[in-house]
């Protein structure tokens, strides 16, 4: 083995050394198997991100972890800047509700009324 190999446990971290495309990259699968659960384990090799200027990389998995952690941080920060309607609760006058409860109360104040 040359100097600059490096080992990993999964064949899918080893970053190949001509250039690839956005393309080729998205298509890598650093882990695909079962794990001791039984659930199906799929980790690409890079995530391609799309950046708010237009720009488009491939971030690679391993290499570029802190990059992607700080993705997923932004996402999350414009997900709570935006108004989202699903969270929004509309609270309505439940009218056949109020009209039960006035309907008891009336009949309730009708009948302590006859009674005393």
């Amino acid at each position: 083995m040359g100097m600059g190999v490096k080992l990993t446990a999964n064949p899918g971290d080893r970053i190949a050394t001509e250039p690839q495309t956005i393309e080729e990259k998205a298509k890598q699968v650093a882990v695909d198997t079962i794990d001791i659960t039984g659930d199906h384990i799929k980790v690409p090799t890079y995530f391609v991100v799309k950046y708010p200027d237009g720009e488009t990389k491939a971030l690679h998995h391993v290499k570029d972890a802190e990059a992607i952690s700080d993705v997923i941080r932004q996402m999350q920060l414009q997900q709570k800047e935006w108004p989202q309607e699903s969270e929004e609760v509309k609270h309505w006058l439940n009218l056949p509700g109020m009209l039960l409860i006035l309907a008891g109360f009336l009949i309730t104040s009708i009948v302590l009324v006859g009674i005393f």
